[in-house]
């Protein structure tokens, strides 16, 4: 798991000035760096999984160590090895979170889009990918700071 989660900001107070903590998965090293950057330079805290079972693994781990902040947002590839983003997102709902997941795919067809709408995208980016659209989405799917 590529974890490259926490270089925080803080306060004198100890307060933690990170605008949220995001989850970047994509199976395209670059992509996912580019996105990286772009959320960190935005002021939030971004964990990095290469594909779904990380996706999964970094899941877990906030789950059972009550010293992680649970992930605000989710940014996610539709189409990565094992678990696609889609299956990502259809086991997400399943259970009762409600973390806004914002999906990326160079495959928009028809059917993707219904399927994403379907199991409650917040957003369906399609690639190449505008960094200011992703900031936007990123941005509108969390609550104001």
């Amino acid at each position: 798991m590529e974890a490259t989660g926490s270089t925080a900001a803080t306060t004198r107070t100890g307060q933690d000035l990170h605008r949220g903590r995001i989850l970047v998965a994509d199976d395209d090293a670059d992509l996912r760096r580019l996105v990286t950057w772009t959320l960190r330079k935005e002021g939030y805290e971004v964990v990095e999984a290469a594909d779904g079972m990380e996706f999964i693994d970094c899941l877990e781990a906030t789950a059972w160590n009550p010293a992680c902040r649970p992930f605000d947002a989710i940014v996610s590839d539709v189409k990565m090895p094992g678990l696609s983003g889609l299956d990502l997102l259809a086991l997400f709902r399943c259970t009762v979170l409600t973390t806004p997941i914002i999906l990326m795919t160079a495959f928009a067809d028809a059917e993707t889009r219904s399927e994403a709408e379907a199991l409650g995208a917040t957003a369906l980016l399609d690639k190449p990918l505008d960094l200011a659209t992703l900031r936007a989405a990123v941005a509108r799917a969390l609550p104001p700071s």
